[in-house]
């Protein structure tokens, strides 16, 4: 009796966890061989930009060296670039340096945005521009944990992807993003500005740059879900949210990829393959440097805290502490390139003097949110935003 038992407890859980278990199947998906000569879609005329690229490859479509021109448009004195970096709930601080400068008037027209984790959903509203920046504040600090995690079993992340199903997160992508916003994109590609976007490709480790305006500039039947899948992955945190399984085309036979945050690699990038962004300014025709702003949606130095010799807190605390330290990597390898390449680079972050607390217990407390939001828009309206060195 006691064998039967047993037996019928593991049939039980195999069953359990074959019912809960992913149906994407490992033989689906690109692997060490191909997963480099993996396509969205075959582009077919030689001219067309591609719609993505490996973070180690320069993104040479932006120079012609044979011509000395650009597809670049840059309407200023000099080329703009904003670099976005992730943070989660802390992407509200860029969310109010982003509006403080564009009620200030001094929010330039970047001509390439690029964007991870939170800051790929700051990205396209601050590439779009105008209208779409007030809308960024309302789309930002009204996201809360309901609204985004939805349904929450942690036992799931031992026998599925993720603790949360992912459907809030997408529907959320879905709902900001939408038809009349991806058009927009492709309107403003066309009219020579660019909008790259990092996730991870999960089974290399190696980070992925979408050219989301070429993808929504293109005659893709599946764009709009693709920029949505994109934008999903970027900001999908492994064990919180599932993986994006990706459809690619690897020599006429249909895989899958595993993209998740862009941060799993890096947390803010500006130039792929160590471009050189110099060659397209001298091509514009500028005289100035080029401009980069670096929006880190966070801190810089980790406080010193106390800590309990437990094993949640010290994970946690080691993990906050090796994203700081990447940030530090990060920031430090741009403005290693800056002095190279002639660029004049500047960044903005979260003081970590920052003292606001948190109301509730949650991933995206309201409170906070706003007072960061509020750090941020004053840090622009007291000329303090920017630095050039760092702490």
């Amino acid at each position: 009796m006691k064998k039967f038992n047993n037996l019928a407890k593991f049939m039980f859980i195999t069953l359990f966890i074959t019912a809960c278990s992913t149906h994407h199947e490992l033989d689906l998906r690109v692997d060490e061989d191909n997963y480099k000569s993996a396509q969205v879609a075959p582009i077919t005329n030689k001219a067309d930009e591609p719609y993505r690229f490996w973070g180690d490859e320069q993104p040479a479509f932006l120079f012609d060296a044979a011509t000395n021109t650009t597809p670049l448009v840059s309407a200023g004195e000099r080329l703009n670039i904003l670099v976005l970096s992730g943070g989660g709930a802390n992407g509200a601080y860029g969310t109010g340096v982003i509006n403080a400068l564009y009620d200030t008037n001094q929010l330039p027209e970047y001509s390439i945005v690029t964007g991870i984790s939170a800051g790929s959903m700051i990205a396209p509203f601050a590439f779009v521009g105008g209208e779409h920046i007030p809308r960024l504040k309302e789309a930002m600090l009204g996201i809360n944990d309901k609204a985004i995690l939805g349904s929450k079993n942690f036992l799931n992340t031992l026998i599925k992807d993720a603790f949360t199903n992912g459907n809030n997160l997408f529907e959320l992508v879905e709902q900001l993003y939408n038809a009349e916003m991806i058009e927009q994109i492709g309107q403003q590609h066309n009219n020579g500005r660019r909008l790259f976007i990092g996730t991870t490709q999960f089974d290399s480790g190696e980070l992925v740059v979408w050219n989301v305006g070429a993808i929504a500039a293109s005659d893709l039947p599946n764009k709009n879900h693709l920029i949505h899948q994109i934008l999903a992955a970027s900001s999908s945190i492994p064990g919180v949210f599932p993986p994006q399984f990706i459809q690619v085309e690897v020599n006429g036979e249909v895989k899958e990829e595993l993209h998740v945050d862009g941060g799993m690699n890096t947390q803010m990038f500006v130039d792929p393959g160590n471009f050189n962004y110099s060659l397209v300014n001298k091509a514009l025709g500028k005289q100035q440097k080029p401009n980069i702003h670096v929006i880190r949606n966070g801190v810089l130095k980790i406080p010193y805290a106390p800590l309990k010799d437990k094993g949640t807190e010290l994970l946690g605390r080691s993990l906050k502490t090796m994203l700081v330290q990447q940030t530090r990597g990060d920031l430090y390898r741009m403005l290693y390139f800056s002095e190279l390449n002639q660029y004049d680079l500047s960044f903005t972050y979260i003081d970590h003097e920052f003292d606001a607390q948190k109301a509730t217990k949650q991933m995206f407390d309201q409170q906070y949110m706003q007072a960061l939001y509020q750090n941020g828009y004053d840090k622009v309206l007291s000329k303090t935003l920017w630095q050039k060195t760092m702490p």
